[in-house]
This record gives C-alpha cells, structure tokens and sequence, in this order.
C-alpha cells in the first residue's frame, strides 16, 4: 500500500469540507464553532483506500482570517485539489491560497470544480473555467486536469476518486528512511488512562511502537507508547500516513502545534535560519532590510527580522538571499518550503526555500557567503555536501550529524562521501568524523609553524614530545576528544607530514644535523658507554661529563631514537653492540639448556648482580623473557 497526502484549497464556501465528505464519508469539521459558523476554521483529516493507495485527505479553511491554519496543515502535500464554485469563481483566497501552493512547491495538482448542481449556465460555466485557466497559466497547474463535480448528488465524484490515483506521481513519494523520521505537531490532547496523544501528518520516515524519540524544539526525549493511523492501531507508520502517537512521560503542556517529533539527534532547534526569499509576483509589500515577519514552515510559526544579503529591498517578483533572525526557535530542515507574511497588516506576501539551518550570522553583501548560498540553492548533492562539510570541519561533527543537516539517510551520506573522499576534498577521521581536506591543510599549516620552531631551538632533539604535541593541537583547534586528535596525528603521517617515534614527532624531512662541537660531544658520549661495556653509567653521570647538559641530553634522546644506544629504563642506556651481544648469548644459553639464571647471565657478560638485573628487567618488560622462579625463559 502506498501512502499519499492530497490537500485541498481554494475560497471560504466553494465545498471543500462538504467534498471530502462525498470522496471519503467523513466530516471533517469537529468544532462546535465550524458547526455553528458552517465554515472551517481549523485543518480537517479523513482518509479513504482507492486501489493501491492509502490517501490522506487534509481540508483545509478558506477564510482570510484563518490563513494562518491552513498554512500549518498544507505543508508536506503530494497532490492538491485546487476547489473553485461554480457559483461563484475565482476570488480573493483562491488567489491568495495558490500563490501559497507555488510558493510551497506542490508538483501535481487538479482543478475541481464544485457545485454543478446549482449551476445551469454554460457559458457561465466557461467564464469561470477561463479565469482559472488564466490563474494557472505558467504554474505546475498550467496542463493540470479539471473536472466538474457535485458533492450534493455525487457527480463525478467517483471519476474525481480515479482521477487523483491517476495524478499521483510515485517519484515525488516520501521516503521511509527510520533515521529521516519527523512528524510536524498540529492537534495535542489528552486521553484517559493513555495521556498524552499527538496527531500530525508524518512527512518524512518511519515510525514504530516502542520507538525513542525526541520532541522539538523542546529537545525533550520521549518515547512511543502506541500509535493509531486513521483511527487503527498500528505497530508501524510509515511517510504519507495520518498519525497519532501516544508518548510517554510527556504532558500535555509539553508539547504545542509547531513542535516537531523526530528521531533523536536529527533536528537543530534554531533561530537562524538561511533561505532562498521569493516575493510574490502580485504583492503590493515591499520588505526592506530589517522588516519584521511572521514566518511559517509546517505546523510551526515565528516572528523574525529579515536579513538580505545582496541588497536593501525585496519587491514583488523578487528572488534573493537572506537571513531571517527569529524570536523564538522552530524544528525545520534543510529544502523546507516556508512562507512569510507582512507584519502588520497581516497579509500573505512571500516564501521561500531553507538552505541551512542554525548557520552563523552573517555579514551583508559578503561575496563568499552569498557564493556559498547559490551553491546551498543550486547546487548539486554533492557541492552541497562538500561544502557543508568544509564550513562544518571545524567542528568535528560525526556522519550523522552531517546526514541529518544535509537531509540525507546515512546510505545517501555514505555514497556521497565516498566520492568526495575518492576525488581527495574529504578525508575520514576515526572512522564517523568527516573532515574537508582544507581544514586538514589548516591544522598541518599550524603544526608545521611549531615544529619547525622546536627544531630550530632544539636542533640535536629528535622531535617535540608527543604528548606535548598533541596538547597544542587539541587546544588550538578545540577537537572535542584526546583520541581524536591522536588520528589527525596519524592522518599526518600517513600524509608523509610529519614522523611520529614512541614518544616524540618532528617533521617528516627533519633529520639531526650535529655541528662539529655537537659531533665531538656525540662521539664522547659513545666512546663513555662503549667503554663501561655492561657496568652502565647513569644518565645523570653522563650529562654530568658535559658542560652542555642540555644539548647531551637531545644527543643521548638521537642516539636511542638512532639505535646507537639502547635506553633499558629512565636513568639506564647501553650500547647497542653490547645489548646484541649479550642478547645472543641468552638466547643460545636458554636453547641449550632451557633457562638461565641470574648469577649465569651477570657471570655470562661479566658484570655485577646490580646491572643483570637492569638488563633482564629490560628484557621481562618487553616480552622477550620470562621469569620462571629463579630463571629466565624466552617467550
């Protein structure tokens, strides 16, 4: 079974209720007040099974006054009926309601037009057909199909049933995603011994019983205690659907029209939001830099300053840039279609596409951010997300971040970013971090600055201290976690940036470079220990030899990092000839007779209990021997 949203619009008293009461049998006004005023005042559900597909019917009010809940309820539509009487034609809300369906980028539609039965005039008939044809003239209703119909004696009322199923187009179907799940509120209520329920068309993903979830703006965790869609119990509901959930641990006032359920971690409460601004062909508004708007995109509705990037004033027929600056937050999503309306007087004026949510504030009539909000507009998937992710690595988000801000399922994500990574613009970082290939310039720009530094006060060092390292870059770029940064380490390694030893790392070409009284003091430091063979001086009793401690110090640290000297613990080296040797000589020892003991090795090399000891010690910590009662045996 498809699932498939059809809304209606059109002028207060053209039948749209009294319409989908004849298409589905359900009367969609509920209000004691709709009841009373014979008019709808707010949005209307019903449902009905035609064929293979699961239609949700959404009435919305015709009336001027309550714009302002058609707006939350047509959001989301996959087919419209655009309902103009016969009796009366096209008026003002008709008008106003389609400018508001180009402005949301419905894609499919059909004229219906209601109220044959009290219409004997042909050529009244035509008149009225001629004007709709005129107010959908270059639209995506231009080639719409229309049809007569009367919800009175049902005229054509199955035809118009065959006619939406004929227009649905099975591209423009939602997808459903589990991780793109998001579900714009529009009624709360309570229900004894259930709580909380919330009712909501389901735009986007999948929903299931049971499910953990999350309430926004409100970022408020909750979880599905049951689901209805039209009016059944249901384990699962899917995009396209009518939905009522039960949360749990939720009251009432928890929750409003205009907040959001969706998956946890999906949405960025915000009160900045980047658009494409689309002024309607006919306003006669003018919003200039700094005007204040009400600002609608699903079920929820703000008042904000309008920001425009490239200019002063945005007149009818306007498309531009901007920034709207909002007093309170909202749940909405990258390609969301919204709509504004002036200030005061109230009055439908404009729309438009969100290119990002949560940006940073920008500053006006900025080349680099309004080339960057084309690309956010026109851009390809792939621009999009590389750009996304170049203005984002600063931050060191995780693919799922990225998915959600990009609108994607991680599959989608996935595949975009293995191209990026394979044309080198992004790079992995500990498997769930993407990094734009600039930022990673940018931290090897900072890290060459203080390498080449210590090398130059430290020439005879084998590389600044790893730990140390690490410490500047975490704090210089503020990655969130010390592992983190230990794989940009590494990155720059790989990259053949940088060496990286046991405990230091230095630039990758960085090589000792001894002067020739450096080169004296190195040869001292080797004869010393080739000299005191296996009775080893301590580290201090060589830098004690030297008058430059310091630089004795970077020579005995190059000597191990060179392999001249072996450093068997903190205040122990010995050379590497002599370490050799006396390995060898354990080793053919143990074969020969399967262990050796203290006493047998000092007496082997010939040194005291007091260096042995030093040396095996060395060996057990390294897994080369083992300590079996009183010998020693390879591992």
């Amino acid at each position: 079974m498809k699932n498939v949203i059809v809304g209606t619009a059109g002028h207060v008293d053209h039948g749209k209720t009294c319409l989908i009461k004849a298409l589905t049998g359900m009367d969609t006004d509920r209000l004691k007040e709709e009841k009373k005023r014979g008019i709808t005042i707010e949005n209307g559900f019903a449902d009905m099974i035609y064929g293979d597909y699961n239609i949700s019917i959404i009435d919305v009010p015709g009336h001027e006054k309550f714009i302002k809940n058609m707006l939350a309820g047509i959001g989301g539509i996959d087919l419209v009926l655009l309902v103009i009487g016969l009796d009366e034609g096209v008026m003002p809300q008709t008008v106003e309601h389609f400018q508001i369906l180009k402005m949301l980028n419905i894609k499919k539609g059909i004229l219906v037009f209601t109220k044959r039965d009290l219409v004997d005039d042909e050529e009244w008939i035509e008149l009225v057909k001629e004007d709709a044809k005129l107010l959908v003239e270059g639209t995506f209703m231009e080639n719409a199909p229309s049809i007569e119909v009367s919800a009175y004696d049902n005229y054509n009322i199955e035809e118009l049933k065959q006619l939406i199923v004929d227009n649905i187009d099975d591209r423009l179907l939602k997808s459903d995603a589990k991780e793109l799940f998001r579900l714009p509120v529009d009624r709360v209520f309570t229900i004894d011994g259930f709580g909380t329920v919330i009712t909501g068309t389901l735009i986007e993903g999948t929903i299931h019983q049971g499910d953990e979830i999350a309430v926004y703006p409100e970022d408020k965790a909750t979880k599905v205690r049951n689901l209805q869609v039209h009016n059944q119990s249901v384990d699962t509901a899917f995009a396209g659907q009518r939905t009522a959930v039960n949360l749990a641990g939720l009251k009432k006032e928890d929750i409003e029209r205009g907040s959001v359920l969706a998956a946890k971690g999906s949405l960025e409460p915000t009160m900045m939001v980047d658009v494409k601004l689309e002024m309607f062909d006919d306003t006669e508004r003018v919003v200039a830099n700094g005007s204040r708007v009400h600002f609608y995109c699903g079920s929820s509705q703000a008042l904000g300053k309008v920001v425009l990037m490239d200019r002063d004033m945005a007149a009818k027929g306007d498309n531009c840039f901007a920034q709207l600056r909002l007093e309170e937050p909202v749940a909405i999503k990258k390609d969301d279609r919204f709509i504004i309306r002036f200030y005061s007087p109230l009055e439908t004026i404009g729309g438009g596409k969100v290119l990002e949510v949560s940006p940073e504030k920008h500053k006006r009539f900025d080349d680099k951010t309004i080339a960057a909000m084309e690309i956010k507009d026109r851009g390809s998937d792939k621009d999009v997300a590389e750009l996304v992710i170049k203005e984002k690595s600063k931050f060191f988000f995780t693919k799922g971040y990225f998915a959600a801000k990009l609108r994607m399922s991680p599959e989608e994500l996935e595949k975009i970013s293995s191209i990026l990574i394979d044309e080198n613009k992004v790079k992995t970082v500990k498997k769930e971090y993407l990094i734009h290939r600039d930022y990673i310039k940018k931290i090897w720009e900072y890290s060459k600055g203080i390498l080449e530094e210590y090398h130059s006060q430290n020439s005879l060092s084998e590389g600044m201290n790893k730990e140390e390292f690490k410490s500047k870059i975490t704090k210089k770029f503020q990655i969130p976690d010390a592992k983190l940064s230990e794989e940009i380490m590494a990155l720059l390694e790989e990259e053949k940036l940088v060496k990286i030893g046991p405990k230091s790392i230095s630039l990758a070409d960085f090589a000792i470079s001894y002067s020739p009284e450096m080169e004296a003091m190195r040869q001292r430091i080797l004869k010393l220990y080739a000299d005191r063979k296996y009775e080893m001086p301590t580290i201090d009793e060589v830098l004690q030899t030297e008058n430059d401690q310091n630089n004795a110090k970077h020579i005995i640290d190059a000597l191990v990092s060179g392999g001249q000297l072996v450093r068997l613990n903190y205040q122990y080296c010995i050379g590497r000839e002599d370490f050799d040797r006396a390995l060898s000589g354990l080793k053919e020892k143990i074969k020969n007779d399967g262990r050796i003991t203290l006493a047998e090795f000092r007496d082997m090399i010939g040194t005291s209990r007091k260096y042995a000891v030093e040396i095996l010690e060395y060996l057990d910590n390294n897994k080369i021997t083992q300590k079996v009662d009183d010998a020693r045996v390879l591992i």
